[in-house]
């Protein structure tokens, strides 16, 4: 392979953020369904062949085999890539005492309610993470998962119950918050 044919960690990540988006939570995927999965978006041409070669299906798998995917398998609704746009506070993002509006546009990668009609917000992350240190996620992305929680109890007129970052990179997930 020369050396333009190599993927950097964002296009990487994307990928994976790619096919956790397309999987069907509704069955049991096993490592064939993935793959069955990678070669249907080469097919359609969605990605390339060498684009295929750089999906970690075992990372994808781990996450199929998670506590997490099973109750989203069971959730009574499940809402994935859901854009949003809203105004919040400068004061929010900034923490500057600003007293403005600003409109915030984002893509809330996974929702879904549970057995229990709860609100479960899902982030999925690629970052590495050193010393599988988890708390770097958490502060790295906790704004941004607020905003997300903000954006979803605003369209939906109801609490979200728990937020999480489901890390890739240390196939987990990680509780951000809990009302």
């Amino acid at each position: 392979m020369i050396e333009t044919d190599k993927l950097n960690n964002a296009e990487i990540g994307t990928l994976m953020h790619l096919i956790m988006q397309r999987l069907n939570f509704r069955i049991d995927n096993n490592k064939q369904t993935i793959i069955q999965l990678i070669q249907d978006l080469v097919k359609s041409k969605i990605i390339t062949e060498k684009q295929s070669e750089y999906i970690n299906i075992e990372k994808i798998l781990k996450f199929t085999k998670s506590k997490m995917y099973y109750e989203i398998q069971n959730a009574k609704q499940i809402n994935k890539e859901k854009p949003f746009y809203m105004y919040i506070s400068a004061d929010e993002i900034y923490h500057n005492k600003i007293d403005e509006k600003i409109l915030v546009q984002g893509i809330i990668d996974l929702y879904y309610i549970n057995k229990k009609g709860e609100i479960i917000l899902v982030d999925y992350k690629t970052d590495y993470v050193s010393n599988n240190n988890e708390q770097e996620l958490i502060d790295k992305y906790k704004t941004q998962l607020n905003i997300y929680k903000q954006a979803l109890e605003q369209a939906l007129n109801k609490k979200v119950k728990q937020i999480y970052i489901y890390s890739i990179y240390l196939n987990k997930e990680i509780l951000i918050k809990q009302s």
